[in-house]
C-alpha cells in the first residue's frame, strides 16, 4: 500500500466570472506530482483546521510535506515586521504550527520542508528568519526572470549530513525566495549552506528523526534525479513506519 502523505497549502484569494471572489486552498501540482511519482499518496492538508483536528491527522497520515508558500508572521517568532514582510497568511500559519507543535512531540513520522517550509519549521522550533536578505546584505535569492525549472546557484553540502547521501553529489539549486533561516531552531543541525553569501539552505534533525528541509524546490527539478531522491526518500522512510 502505497503510503498517505500530508502537504500543507496556501489560502489563495481569485475572482470568479469577473464578479464573484472566492478563497481557494491552493497547492502547486508539481508538489502532488512529485509525491505520486515517487511512490506516494498526496493529501492536502487544508488551513482551517481545528487543534483537536491536528491528532487525526497525523494519526491518518505516514508522512509530511511543508510546502511553500508567503512569510510566516513576523511576530510567530518574536520580532516586529520591519515593512519588508508583504505577504502574510495567519491561518496558514496557525495550522502549521499546530500540526508541527503535535508531529515534534507526539509523532515519529517523517518530514520534509520546501521554502516556507523550511522556515515555518525552523520557526517551530524556536528559531528565527531573515525577514530580507537583501536588506540583510545577502545575495538576491528570488531569481524570477529564470524559470522554475532553471538551476540558479550551487550550494555547499555538508558532509555526512543525510541530505549529502540523498542528493549525492548534486550541488545546484533553483531559488525564490526573499526570506531564509536565520538563528537555527533547536535540534537541527545545518546540512547545507549558499556557496556565494552563505545563507542556509537546508538543515536536519540532530536525532534519529527523519526531518529535512530545504530552502529550494525540488519539486520543480525532479527530472533530476539528486532531487527527485528528496521525495523517494520521504516514501521510504513513511513507508517504513
Amino acid at each position: 500500500m502505497r503510503p498517505l502523505i500530508g502537504i500543507t497549502c496556501n489560502l489563495s484569494e481569485r475572482t470568479v466570472a469577473e464578479i464573484n471572489t472566492r478563497i481557494y486552498q491552493d497547492l502547486g501540482k508539481t508538489y502532488t506530482d512529485a509525491i505520486n511519482n515517487a511512490g506516494g499518496v498526496p493529501v492536502i492538508i487544508p488551513n482551517d483546521l481545528k487543534e483537536e483536528d491536528i491528532p487525526v491527522i497525523v494519526q491518518k497520515m505516514d508522512g509530511f510535506l511543508f510546502s511553500g508558500g508567503v512569510d510566516v508572521d513576523p511576530k510567530r517568532y518574536g520580532t516586529e515586521n520591519d515593512g519588508t514582510v508583504k505577504y502574510i497568511t495567519p491561518e496558514r500559519d496557525e495550522t502549521e504550527l499546530l500540526l508541527l507543535d503535535y508531529l515534534l512531540k507526539h509523532s515519529d513520522k517523517p518530514i520534509l520542508g520546501i521554502c516556507r517550509g523550511i522556515q515555518v519549521i525552523n520557526v517551530a522550533m524556536g528559531g528565527t528568519l531573515i525577514m530580507d536578505l537583501p536588506t540583510a546584505g545577502k545575495n538576491v535569492h528570488s531569481l524570477i526572470e529564470q524559470t522554475r525549472e532553471s538551476f540558479t546557484h550551487e550550494i555547499e553540502i555538508v558532509e555526512n549530513a543525510r541530505l549529502s547521501r540523498i542528493l549525492q553529489g548534486e550541488n545546484r539549486v533553483n531559488s525564490f525566495h526573499h526570506q531564509a533561516v536565520d538563528r537555527l531552531g533547536e535540534g537541527l543541525i545545518v546540512s547545507a549552506y549558499s556557496v556565494n553569501d552563505h545563507v542556509i539552505e537546508a538543515f536536519e534533525s540532530d536525532n534519529d528523526r527523519w526531518l529535512v528541509a530545504v530552502q529550494w524546490h525540488p519539486e520543480e527539478l525532479t527530472f533530476n534525479e539528486g532531487h527527485r531522491r528528496l521525495f523517494e526518500e520521504l516514501i521510504r522512510q513513511a513507508s517504513s513506519r
